[in-house]
Parts: C-alpha cells; structure tokens; sequence
C-alpha cells in the first residue's frame, strides 16, 4: 500500500505540475468495469473471438457473423459503468488539469463520467451506421432486433444493413478524432497512457509524437509497453485502485 500511495503521489505531482497534460486509454482502463480486453492471456477477447468477425471484409460477407458474437458480449456492454480511473480524468479535465482524452475503446464511459472532451478514435459501439444510406441508429436497438431474429438488423429507412459505428479491421481511423489527437499530442507536456498495450498502429505513434515535442510520459498498464523506459512513471496496480487512491490524495 505504501508503494502504491507512493506512486498515487508522484503520479499527481506530475499532473500537476503540468500544463497541457493529455490522456490516451485502452481497453485496459475498462476492464474494472466488467468489459474485458482484447490481449490478456485467458480473458482477452481474441482468444474466444475470430478476429475476421471485427474484419470489415468479414462483415460484408457475413454480418450476422458480428451480432452472433455480439449477442453474447453485448449484455456485460450495457451494464458496464465508469469504474474510477474514468472519473479521476473526468474529475482532472474538470478542475482544467487535463486537457482532453484520446481513447481507443468504443464504450462510451469516459462520457458516462462527465468528460468532455473525448476523441474516439475506434469510433463507438453506442451506435450504428447504415452501409446504404449512412443514417445512425442506436445500437440499442439494432441489437432488440437482432436478439429478436432479425440477423442482421437492417435499416429502418432503406433498409440497408447496420453496421457498429466503430472502426473494424481493414478500415481507416475517422479523420476528425485523429487529427484532434495529433493535435493534442504535439502540445502536451504531460502524456498519460492508461490501460493501453502501445502496441496498436496508429495510436501507437501518438506517445512518440508527444516525447519528441518534449512531453513526459507516464504509463499505467499491467503488462510492459515499448514506452516504459522513457516514462517518468510506470504503474502496473490495477488502474481502478490505483486511480481511487490517486483521487483520495487530489481531494485531500
């Protein structure tokens, strides 16, 4: 514990003492919240899910594919709600020590905690879109049609097939959001990569592009990262506890 509140307390010296602190989450920082991720070795959804399933081409050939798996995982989804390391940034963003959260999950919880300023990189499982007419539905019900038979849920307007308004496999990031975290990235003096592997193209380049202008970074995930030898701090306790122990001292 005495670590743990050690590192809480250089963690919130770093932050503030910065200026243009920015954060950037994983699936990591949501797995508190009952959503697992996609690489841990037992749980990571990659072991019980066939990666074409989330493969733009496998969408096109087969899309009840996707609501086949998604009506098993889609329930633990719903219920999820912010775990404490969402509302520590929501909180930071709050009283202006954070600029803004670049995020690779398709939750929605940073927004159920009161940020602000989230820039969804992988877009959102809270919707979806239409592949004929680009009209935005609610996931919500696309989902009640699909658990009703209707596989794949289609269109209300032109009945063109819905697809989840997140970034699958074989598809380019949306431009806005990435030129936001670019943005973001190139004036932050303080980069905090939360429950991210560092591993994944393009985000992947965003902690780099903040070293190189002269930010500190600080890495809070469970496994080792390409960008732990040039942070300031690594943290590798569970993000939810470490997080609640980080707010107690913030609000001391």
């Amino acid at each position: 514990m005495d670590d743990l509140k050690e590192k809480a307390k250089l963690f919130l010296d770093l932050v503030l003492s910065s200026s243009r602190a920015v954060a950037m989450t994983g699936a990591g920082i949501s797995t508190e919240s009952g959503i697992p991720d996609y690489r841990s070795p037992g749980t990571g959804l990659w072991e019980k899910m066939d990666q074409s399933v989330v493969s733009l081409d496998g969408f096109m050939k087969e899309p009840s594919r996707y609501y086949d798996y998604s009506l098993e995982l889609y329930p633990l989804r719903k219920q999820a709600k912010p775990n404490p390391a969402h509302y520590l940034l929501a909180e930071l963003e709050d009283r202006n020590f954070l600029r803004g959260i670049i995020t690779q999950n398709v939750d929605g919880l940073h927004q159920d905690a009161g940020s602000g300023q989230v820039h969804e990189l992988h877009g959102s499982l809270r919707q979806t879109v239409c592949l004929n007419c680009s009209a935005l539905h609610s996931m919500d019900e696309a989902m009640q049609r699909a658990a009703g038979g209707q596989n794949p849920p289609l269109c209300e307007d032109c009945a063109g097939v819905l697809k989840p308004n997140a970034v699958f496999f074989g598809e380019t990031l949306p431009t806005m959001p990435w030129e936001q975290s670019l943005e973001l990235s190139r004036g932050a003096d303080l980069f905090i990569a939360i429950g991210s592997s560092l591993l994944v193209s393009p985000a992947n380049a965003l902690p780099d592009i903040a070293i190189r202008a002269g930010s500190k970074i600080i890495v809070l995930n469970n496994t080792p990262t390409p960008f732990d030898g040039e942070s300031e701090l690594v943290v590798r306790e569970k993000i939810g506890e470490f997080s609640s122990v980080v707010m107690e001292l913030f609000k001391a």
